[in-house]
């Protein structure tokens, strides 16, 4: 990678960082200038085509015959869109009578991400009389399909299937965890708790980032309880991401700040055992100052791990 980034100027890779940084925001608007219409400062194609062109936001216009997305015609091999009939969804989806599109950017790795390339894409399988947006990002829906950009994404029962908090969903069948179904669990009862856990009538489950780690073996149901940033408890045990850190006073468990937590005897740095600390006087320091962040009557921790005094 290094080596190929010295085969370019410096002013290249430059060039590229700051459009990757800065470029992904919201486009200009179309307008019109000496005659001749515009997307983001570049002229129009086939500007002898364009009658009765009329921009409907910052990405999609129509003419007398075609819509557009950021200046490019919405077409698909043979498919093209149809104006009068032609619907705007959201910044990626648009539709007609007989068609829905996906509509997108995106930069490939392997021009340093400086070229910003359009997208368009017909949804196969979509029915476009019952299509419309789950979210106001790509999650979206007919009546016989969830879709994720132009994929179709399996769920038990479209028609019951709703979005929850933190990236959870169901169905009257099973819960979600970011469109990916949750193998076992009840949809009817599944109620998430927070950004790492959910529950349905029996069980309680982890989830992190984009993986789900299953329901926790040997939770006391009736007792669990979040406290905050991974860490739980149900009276007996204390939970990290869903792992059994502790069984000590386990229910005294309290979130301090930075990763840090503690029970009445033990104190953790994002699940790990601190095994130098005093639980009783450990405390955050009321400024971190970039190498302390914590003390205790034995001494100073930055990062979970004691400190060296200075000599």
């Amino acid at each position: 990678m290094l080596g190929q980034l010295k085969k370019y100027p410096p002013w290249v890779i430059l060039m590229g960082i700051i459009s990757f940084l800065f470029g992904c925001g919201n486009e200009s608007a179309y307008y019109k200038k000496k005659g001749k219409w515009h997307y983001d400062g570049v002229v129009m194609d086939s500007q002898h085509e364009l009658v009765n062109f009329t921009p409907i936001d910052d990405y999609f216009a129509k003419d007398a015959r075609y819509a557009y997305y950021r200046g490019t015609p919405i077409f698909n091999g043979n498919d093209a869109s149809d104006s009068a009939s032609f619907q705007v969804l959201s910044k990626y989806y648009a539709k007609d009578k007989s068609m829905v599109f996906f509509c997108d950017t995106e930069r490939d790795s392997k021009e340093y991400w400086s070229i910003k390339r359009i997208v368009i894409k017909k949804i196969r399988d979509a029915d476009p009389a019952s299509f419309r947006m789950m979210s106001d990002g790509y999650l979206a829906r007919d009546k016989s399909h969830l879709f994720r950009q132009d994929k179709v994404v399996p769920v038990q029962d479209i028609d019951s299937f709703v979005l929850l908090d933190h990236f959870f969903a169901k169905d009257k069948l099973r819960g979600y965890y970011r469109e990916n179904e949750i193998a076992g669990s009840d949809g009817l009862s599944f109620t998430p708790l927070d950004a790492h856990y959910a529950k349905d009538r029996t069980k309680i489950y982890y989830v992190d980032g984009f993986a789900i780690g299953g329901s926790l073996k040997g939770v006391s149901y009736g007792n669990f309880k979040v406290v905050e940033q991974g860490y739980a408890i149900d009276g007996i045990k204390a939970y990290y991401h869903g792992d059994v850190i502790s069984k000590e006073d386990a229910a005294s468990l309290q979130y301090l700040a930075m990763g840090y937590a503690k029970t009445s005897r033990q104190v953790f740095y994002y699940g790990k055992l601190i095994k130098a600390a005093d639980a009783p006087s450990f405390a955050m320091l009321e400024r971190f100052d970039g190498k302390v962040d914590a003390t205790d009557k034995n001494g100073q921790y930055s990062a979970g791990a004691p400190v060296k005094a200075s000599p």
